[in-house]
């Protein structure tokens, strides 16, 4: 083989590589009801994709009703543009809002209901479970559709199989993490019962969809769930 023809094929080939490894760049502001498990969580999943922390930003604001809690949201996206106009910071590519249902709470719920219509909040997005965020936890181990009464249930479920989960101090591990794909599916086919049985929704959850798209904007090298080959 000639030089150049080899010269050829391993610029090509390192071109190759270095897109392979280059993540996405995303930003994303995650807005959590939650003071220590969602954080818990999402922190533990933003360092098992190796995306900085400058790149995920997650805040536990005072309010904690999903309309303060996306007013908050909003408030903090604003600045970000205004910040970004001086050139030292960009935009948020995606801005979250993570909170619980509470079924039991109906003016928890009403506010959730604002949140998610309000106008003035369009581009935001909800990762919300119900009746709570334990039962995001539980489809990394399972899948269940049945109704939950309320939070206190679902973590009595959780933990009996995590007996060491205690709400607020439990960090998941790479293991864990690693059970990803089975939470996604988990949650996509809970929904799907919902739509097809016409339930109410409890248990269901969004969560997925946030995972989702922090895995995509992780490096490939380093995604819990691989792209299609055509999208990587």
């Amino acid at each position: 083989m000639s030089l150049s023809r080899s010269f050829n094929r391993n610029a090509k080939s390192y071109q190759r590589d270095k897109h392979q490894r280059r993540a996405t760049g995303r930003t994303f502001l995650i807005v959590t009801e939650g003071e220590k498990t969602e954080p818990n969580y999402v922190t533990a999943l933003r360092d098992q994709l190796r995306l900085k922390a400058a790149d995920v930003e997650i805040i536990h604001p005072k309010g904690t009703d999903p309309l303060s809690l996306t007013q908050k949201a909003l408030a903090l996206r604003e600045a970000r543009k205004k910040a970004a106009k001086n050139g030292f910071i960009v935009e948020y590519d995606e801005v979250w809002v993570v909170f619980d249902l509470e079924t039991a709470t109906h003016a928890h719920r009403k506010k959730a209901e604002q949140a998610r219509a309000a106008k003035e909040f369009t581009g935001i997005l909800f990762a919300y479970s119900d009746p709570s965020f334990e039962y995001w936890l539980l489809l990394h181990e399972e899948y269940t559709t049945s109704n939950f009464p309320d939070s206190s249930a679902v973590e009595k479920r959780f933990k009996s199989i995590h007996n060491d989960y205690t709400k607020g101090n439990w960090k998941p591990t790479q293991a864990f993490l690693l059970k990803l794909p089975n939470a996604i599916t988990h949650a996509e086919r809970c929904r799907q019962y919902h739509e097809k049985s016409g339930g109410e929704g409890n248990p269901s959850t969004h969560v997925d969809k946030l995972a989702r798209n922090l895995n995509e904007a992780a490096n490939p090298l380093h995604r819990i769930i691989p792209l299609p080959l055509s999208e990587s």
